[in-house]
């Protein structure tokens, strides 16, 4: 076959219009799942404050002398606990003659580069909340920086060898080497939970990392559990975790760090924002509009001992 002597075609026609769909298709990913699952609350200065409250450890010899005296027992307060407001940004800058200029997919390229700059702001919200920095009052040459869920954990944290839990709020928690990660295994995670547990907390969420909540789907539970599964479905997850106090959703994060997971109750854990996503044109130099988004906020750790951490993770 041939292509017809004189025929027009394709190949040869220079007036032919473009083909240019009118959908931008973006594959990154833009799940925040401890920003989305945290209650939201406002914060009204840079140092944020909250109480903490326990009650006092179980008295295994309470049994009194019929017509006793009694003697005054020692009382506890709330205790009083902060974290500073972290300030993070993202702008973008579009020129005045991309803006004039008629774009596929979208209305204008300013708006379109808001709506992403937004969501990347909110990926890196989501990695300094479950973060291993301490909290920082800043000054005029350094940023002041949150205390983040890593290094709020202490005492309910399994870490390497060579880990350590931060020693106050202002320190970070300490990293394992890359020599030194171990497996995320069913027993480091029944142990967290019971952690949270003991200390009074209700979790129902584990984070994870995309390679270890594959791990979490190999875990065996009881050795003769049965499902029932539709054939020609292969079963290759599990999602839920049932402990023995209380069921846990395993959640894949692909903001946060792979080599941590976190046992979450979502009750004793809020964001507090003094500034929740403003949008402000910047000062026009040239034929470029640039427009700046501000977030600045806090993790409020409401009770650290609700939660519990597994972390230096194998990741690979």
């Amino acid at each position: 076959m041939a292509l017809i002597t004189n025929s027009v075609s394709t190949y040869g026609t220079t007036t032919n219009r473009e083909d240019l769909s009118d959908v931008i298709y973006n594959i990154s990913p833009s799940d925040t799942p401890l920003f989305s699952m945290a209650a939201k609350v406002k914060a009204t200065a840079v140092l944020h404050e909250w109480s903490t409250d326990a009650l006092a450890a179980i008295n295994t010899a309470n049994a009194q002398l019929e017509g006793g005296e009694s003697s005054r027992e020692a009382s506890t307060t709330p205790a009083r606990v902060q974290n500073y407001c972290q300030i993070m940004k993202k702008n973008a800058t579009v020129t005045g003659t991309q803006r004039a200029s008629n774009l596929a997919g979208a209305d204008d390229m300013m708006d379109l580069q808001k709506a992403k700059k937004g969501l990347e702001l909110r990926k890196d919200i989501e990695y300094a909340l479950l973060g291993p920095q301490g909290r920082n009052a800043g000054g005029a040459t350094t940023a002041r920086t949150m205390r983040g869920f890593n290094a709020w954990i202490s005492g309910n944290g399994s870490r390497g060898a060579l880990g350590a839990d931060s020693t106050d709020g202002i320190a970070a928690s300490t990293d394992e080497t890359a020599a030194g990660l171990r497996a995320f295994t069913e027993a480091l995670l029944k142990d967290a939970i019971k952690d949270a547990y003991d200390d009074g907390g209700e979790p129902t969420t584990v984070l994870v990392g995309t390679f270890n909540k594959q791990a979490a789907s190999a875990f065996t539970g009881r050795a003769t559990a049965r499902e029932m599964v539709k054939v020609g479905t292969v079963q290759g997850t599990a999602s839920m975790y049932a402990s023995d106090f209380g069921d846990l959703k395993i959640m894949a994060s692909r903001t946060q760090r792979s080599r941590d997971a976190f046992v979450i109750d979502p009750t004793k854990i809020k964001v507090a924002s003094l500034r929740s996503f403003e949008t402000e044109p910047l000062a026009r130099i040239g034929d470029a509009d640039t427009t700046e988004i501000y977030w600045e906020g806090t993790l409020e750790m409401c009770n650290a001992n609700a939660h519990a951490g597994i972390f230096d993770l194998t990741s690979s």
